[in-house]
């Protein structure tokens, strides 16, 4: 089967074109090179017929002589497509050759005086007349000029015009000659619409790409406008370690992280969001967050009061979306935390022995039409915890096997690899739910944020 794909591809059968050529004389002269291989080397069936030949009339070696013809033309014409500048000219030679194979079956069948067996032979190649890429005007020419020369070479040799076979093989010429006259009208005709349907498909395609490009190109400097409102610099803090992977499902997405740190009261906060839906909407709706995050500075120390000024601030501005969000702060002297949370999924702290404990606060995500009811839950933390905020796209990531990652699993992980650092392990995470999902593509944005505390008693 692949030989004779192989075969139809290099013959020039199979049309797998995109582009079309600019004017309907270039479009034949591309349709005739895809068939010019093949003509060349079907004349050599002409030599099987040398011996019936060589039967039928031994006394006219006229015969053999023009049917020998037909085959060496066919090869020289094969000759011409390893010459690039013949290559462009194949409308030009395919004309030629179709003009010198009509003439030359009208002269031979013309030395058999019109012998039916020559006559149907005569009238097949007629017929190609209507299906090679020939343009009307030629096709016309070579037609009548082909009848024309079998009419007079016939008369020239003294074929019987009055006999009743004579006059059946007339009238199959004359009645072939008209009906290809009518489809060489018609096929022409239709293979010009589809060239210029087909140009106006390529012409959309092109309209399409180009928008297409605009549009990732567009996504793309968002993308970038996004990725500068996250926190650019991670702070050193003696303290404390932080590091965070974020990965949105598109070139923009939903998800948004924060940190503030506060030198004064040795206090670090942090803040991760999800918003519904992907890609430029959820981004426009995280970017509003961040900037209801002006006034982080006076409130970081309580993440309820925090929470409560952003749903204040997109009250009325985020129509249908919704955001769920948390805040966590850090007093890094004490280790005393608040955690409050705005419909997002419980806050993890993983301690130095492996073990995992959930952070969790009463409170409703925030939407246009949903109250702000906010609290502030208190933890302690040890030197060597770490807590840990996320969005549930890493616990509702779905694997190549169609099974959702959960929250069981992902303590398992976080459990087994405790002894990481928060860089090393928010890397891991990542690289497991690549691994998970089989693919690396992810049906919701990525975003986790760690930090692990050290503790005051240590310096770094």
């Amino acid at each position: 089967m692949n030989l004779i794909n192989r075969l139809i591809r290099y013959i020039g059968l199979d049309d797998g074109r995109k582009s079309f050529p600019s004017t309907f004389r270039r479009e034949l002269n591309y349709q005739s090179s895809r068939i010019l291989t093949f003509a060349s080397f079907a004349t050599l069936s002409w030599l099987t017929y040398i011996p019936i030949d060589m039967a039928l009339h031994p006394d006219k070696p006229v015969i053999i002589v023009l049917r020998l013809a037909f085959p060496v033309v066919g090869i020289l014409l094969f000759c011409t497509r390893f010459i690039k500048s013949l290559r462009e000219k194949s409308l030009f030679l395919l004309i030629l050759y179709g003009a010198y194979l009509e003439v030359s079956t009208a002269v031979l069948t013309a030395f058999t005086k019109g012998d039916p067996a020559y006559i149907g032979g005569y009238i097949f190649i007629l017929t190609l007349l209507a299906v090679v890429p020939y343009p009307r005007k030629a096709a016309y020419i070579i037609l009548y000029s082909s009848v024309t020369v079998f009419f007079t070479m016939s008369w020239f040799f003294g074929m019987d015009f009055t006999g009743a076979r004579a006059r059946y093989s007339i009238n199959d010429v004359v009645a072939v000659t008209v009906v290809i006259s009518f489809f060489i009208y018609i096929i022409d005709g239709t293979r010009y619409m589809r060239w210029v349907k087909s140009r106006e498909v390529e012409a959309g395609q092109r309209v399409i790409e180009d928008q297409k490009n605009q549009l990732e190109k567009q996504i793309r400097i968002a993308g970038d406008l996004q990725k500068a409102l996250l926190p650019k610099e991670i702070p050193v803090i003696p303290e404390a370690f932080i590091a965070y992977s974020y990965r949105p499902m598109m070139e923009v997405g939903g998800d948004f992280i924060d940190i503030f740190y506060d030198k004064n009261s040795k206090t670090v906060s942090s803040f991760v969001c999800d918003v519904s839906g992907h890609g430029v909407a959820g981004a426009f709706v995280s970017s509003m967050v961040k900037m209801s995050l002006a006034g982080w500075d006076n409130t970081f120390t309580v993440p309820s009061v925090t929470l409560k000024n952003i749903h204040s601030s997109l009250q009325g501005k985020i129509g249908n979306h919704f955001v769920t969000a948390c805040a966590c702060s850090v007093n890094l002297e004490t280790g005393a935390l608040l955690f409050s949370s705005a419909g997002h999924p419980a806050m993890i702290i993983l301690r130095d022995s492996g073990e995992i404990e959930l952070v969790n606060s009463k409170g409703r995500l925030i939407a246009d039409s949903i109250p702000a009811d906010y609290e502030d839950v208190a933890a302690i933390l040890e030197p060597g915890d770490s807590i840990i905020l996320y969005t549930d796209g890493v616990t509702e990531c779905l694997g190549n096997n169609s099974i959702i990652v959960g929250d069981a699993l992902f303590y398992k992980f976080l459990k087994e690899n405790s002894s990481l650092n928060p860089f090393e392990l928010s890397d891991s995470i990542v690289e497991e739910l690549a691994r998970i999902r089989g693919d690396g593509y992810f049906e919701d944005d990525i975003t986790i944020l760690i930090m692990k505390y050290i503790g005051s008693s240590i310096i770094v």
